[in-house]
């Protein structure tokens, strides 16, 4: 299932940019798109990406003009439909989709019932998920120009961070961050995924919501097998991932706020990291939809590992 993207200047020719699984608009020629004739243009301003291998994304990256889709502007991930306008400035972008291709069977495609192009192999992964805390609150609050430069930005450099680490982010699911790091070395796989889930509370860290509350987010890790779903090869798309241990990575982030912790993970990834100091152990603790309970640690503070030592 292809897509293209047909840009119209408000004062240049018409062009046409076909798009995988992921593109980049913006005014730098690194992007996708690059609409560097725009001044009010922000230099990452919006990334749009095949999500479940069907479904095309427009997500805004906390650009100071905004992202605008069917003359409403994107605050959270908005889904688009073939011949969608998106507005970028002065620029107005029509989406259009492989009608051919955008058939009922892309929109209800199972591992028991996938087409002869969709490729699927198991693998283990180290997998987090990151969720905006009190987001729902906190909108409520907040004007849609200011909720959509704040998570853009956000969402733009915890994605950057999760790719400089050699991590996958596989989609955005409202404010949350699915992501994943699958090499060969589950050490070094979860140690990875550990260091950029406390990179992000680094940075959440540092930032206050405009009406100066601050910005709190909460971290889950795991490692398990998941299925890597590849649909469409010929268009090119990036593997999304299916199964188990995505419920579960999902499931122990509730966790994370029923604990009040900031990070926790499950004992899969734990064991495969060196500094077990670090954690704190919460024991064994049944997840909502599992049937085999999932032993549950958090990270101590430095003064509580000083204290324990």
């Amino acid at each position: 299932m292809g897509a293209t993207l047909h840009i119209q200047p408000a004062q240049a020719e018409a062009f046409e940019v076909e798009i995988g699984n992921t593109a980049t608009i913006g005014r730098t020629r690194e992007n996708t798109v690059c609409l560097n004739f725009s001044p009010l243009v922000s230099r990452q301003h919006a990334l749009i990406r095949c999500h479940n291998g069907y479904q095309f994304q427009v997500i805004d990256l906390g650009s100071r003009n905004g992202t605008f889709v069917n003359d409403q502007r994107v605050v959270m991930p908005v889904p688009l439909e073939d011949g969608s306008r998106i507005r970028i400035a002065d620029n107005e972008i029509t989406f259009r989709e492989d009608a051919a291709e955008a058939t009922e069977e892309h929109l209800e495609i199972t591992v028991a019932g996938a087409g002869e192009d969709t490729h699927f192999a198991a693998r283990a992964v180290s997998l987090l998920v990151c969720d905006i805390r009190g987001f729902s609150t906190m909108s409520e609050k907040t004007s849609s120009g200011q909720l959509a430069q704040v998570l853009g930005a956000w969402f733009r450099e915890t994605g950057n961070l999760v790719a400089k680490s050699g991590g996958t982010v596989d989609k955005f699911i409202g404010d949350a961050i699915l992501a994943y790091w699958g090499g060969d070395n589950a050490a070094a796989d979860c140690t990875a995924a550990l260091e950029i889930g406390m990179r992000m509370l680094q940075v959440a860290g540092e930032r206050t919501w405009p009406n100066g509350e601050p910005f709190r987010i909460a971290v889950a890790l795991h490692y398990g097998r998941v299925t890597c779903s590849n649909v469409g090869i010929a268009a090119e798309r990036d593997a999304t991932i299916i199964g188990d241990a995505v419920n579960t990575v999902f499931r122990l982030e509730a966790v994370a706020k029923e604990l009040g912790q900031p990070l926790v993970l499950s004992g899969d990834c734990a064991e495969h990291l060196a500094d077990r100091e670090q954690f704190q152990d919460y024991g064994e603790r049944a997840l909502k939809g599992k049937s085999q309970l999932v032993r549950v640690f958090g990270v101590r503070s430095p003064d509580e590992t000083c204290a324990g030592t």
